[in-house]
Order: structure tokens, then C-alpha cells, then sequence
């Protein structure tokens, strides 16, 4: 009876320290081939991935089969992805020397999420901007000084647990980055990002090149992101769990007081 309430006790516990799934990837690329590897512990749902164009565009790559991506990538699978010819490199702007990329796809809920990944990243900014998220939208405010001439602004679009309100749609929205030159008397930039406010990645381009800041994002992705039923979920469950450690209690306690009125 002892060894059966110690574990359904420890299971009580545990069921309070349960986390959410994660999802990442790992790209490489190698001549025209490039590689993306699903991390974390969680499936990728109808994956795509994009490489970000001179324009600010985010242009999508095609798998190496001519086939399109499987609609669901395992924790630990990959995806091979042709790396198209690129321009001579004097022709490339300093952003595209960076090779941006974004991998984009949808959680088991339907949520959709994007990951922006440099192949070539740039160092830690020195000089920073004021960046926050304000009444749903980014706020970006100019440089005090003339160190940052230019800001590229990237991030993935998220829309958040309201996006599965409605039927779920598996395309993939993904605005174009902002390129934003500053000079004097500007006043702070506005964009919208999405409900869920991602994080955001600005590229600076400063007299000594391109220097990356990273902005966080506005709202605690494990709770923005979580549908309801799966709170509820996770409640019935601790619940379920208390009532059997109570019933597996209720004995020895009768027994005890028997016990003791004798």
C-alpha cells in the first residue's frame, strides 16, 4: 500500500512539471545542396523553407526530388533543398552576403511559427536602437547618432492561437522584410508583425558593416501560443491524478482510525 501511494504521489508531482514541446532546425549548406534538420522534441508540419531576396522578399526554395516537402518532418528527419546559383559576390548587397533564410511551418495545432537563420551571421551589434512592442505593433526608434546609416528589418510572421480560430489555411504569409534608411527628424517606425509579436532581428548597416540586434518578442510565446484545451487538458489531468492518489490514501486512513479507537 506504501510503495502504491509513494507513486501515485511522485505522479502528482510530475504532472505539474510538464512543458510544451520545441521545435527548431539546423541548416548547412554545401555547394547547390542545402540541409534542414528538425531539432527539438516536437513534428514540423507542412515545412517550407525561403531564402530572403534583394528586394526584402522572401523567395522559397525547392526541394532537391522536385517534390514538395513531407507534411510532416520527425523530430531528427531533414530536408535536402536546392541553393540556387548565386550572383557574382560584388553584386550582392551586404544583407544577402548574410544569406538570410527562414523556415516556416505549423505546430500540431495548426499555430504557424518561422525561424530566421543566417548562414553567414553578422557580429553583435555595438550601438543599439530603442526597440518595444506597443499597442500590438513594433516600435522602432531612430539611431541618436550617425553610426547606423540603414536598419533591415526581418521577422517571421505570427499570428498566434487566433489564427486557428477559423478553418486552418497551410499556406505560408510571410511579408517582406523592411529596409529603413534613417536621417535626422524621424520619427519612430510602426509595423505590424503579427498578434503574437515575434521576435525581431534588425541588421544595422553602419561605416564598419552589418551588425545584427535582436529584439525580443512581446508576448510569452508558451502562453500566447498554447490553445485553451490544452491548459484544460493538463488541469484534468493533475486532477484525475489527485483523485487517485486520494483514493489509493482513503484506505490507510480508515485504517488508521480504526486503529486508533480501539
Amino acid at each position: 500500500m506504501r510503495r502504491k501511494l509513494v507513486v501515485a504521489f511522485a505522479a502528482w508531482l510530475l504532472s505539474f512539471g510538464a512543458v510544451a514541446g520545441s521545435i527548431s532546425f539546423q541548416l548547412s549548406q554545401t555547394g547547390s545542396l542545402l540541409t534542414v534538420t528538425s531539432k527539438g522534441d516536437s513534428s514540423a508540419f507542412y515545412p517550407a523553407v525561403f531564402r530572403m531576396l534583394a528586394d526584402g522578399r522572401w523567395g522559397r526554395l525547392a526541394t532537391l526530388s522536385g517534390t514538395a516537402p513531407p507534411a510532416e518532418l520527425l523530430p531528427g528527419a531533414h530536408i535536402d533543398l536546392l541553393w540556387p546559383e548565386s550572383r557574382p559576390l560584388q553584386t550582392l548587397s551586404a544583407v544577402e552576403r548574410l544569406q538570410p533564410l527562414m523556415v516556416r511551418f505549423f505546430d500540431q495545432a495548426g499555430v504557424s511559427f518561422g525561424q530566421i537563420t543566417f548562414l553567414h551571421p553578422p557580429p553583435a551589434a555595438s550601438e543599439i536602437l530603442p526597440v518595444r512592442y506597443a499597442n500590438g505593433l513594433l516600435s522602432v526608434s531612430p539611431p541618436s547618432d550617425g553610426s547606423i546609416h540603414a536598419t533591415w528589418i526581418l521577422w517571421a510572421q505570427e499570428e498566434g492561437i487566433e489564427s486557428i480560430r477559423l478553418p486552418v489555411d497551410f499556406d505560408h504569409i510571410q511579408p517582406a522584410a523592411r529596409r529603413v534608411e534613417w536621417h535626422a527628424g524621424m520619427d519612430s517606425l510602426r509595423l505590424a508583425t503579427g498578434a503574437a509579436q515575434p521576435t525581431v532581428m534588425l541588421v544595422h548597416e553602419t561605416a564598419s558593416g552589418p551588425a545584427l540586434q535582436t529584439a525580443a518578442r512581446g508576448v510569452s510565446q508558451g502562453r500566447q501560443q498554447r490553445s485553451g484545451w490544452l491548459d484544460a487538458q493538463g488541469l484534468f489531468y493533475a486532477l484525475a491524478l489527485s483523485a487517485a492518489a486520494l483514493a489509493l490514501l482513503l484506505p490507510a486512513l480508515w485504517g488508521w482510525r480504526g486503529r486508533a479507537g480501539e
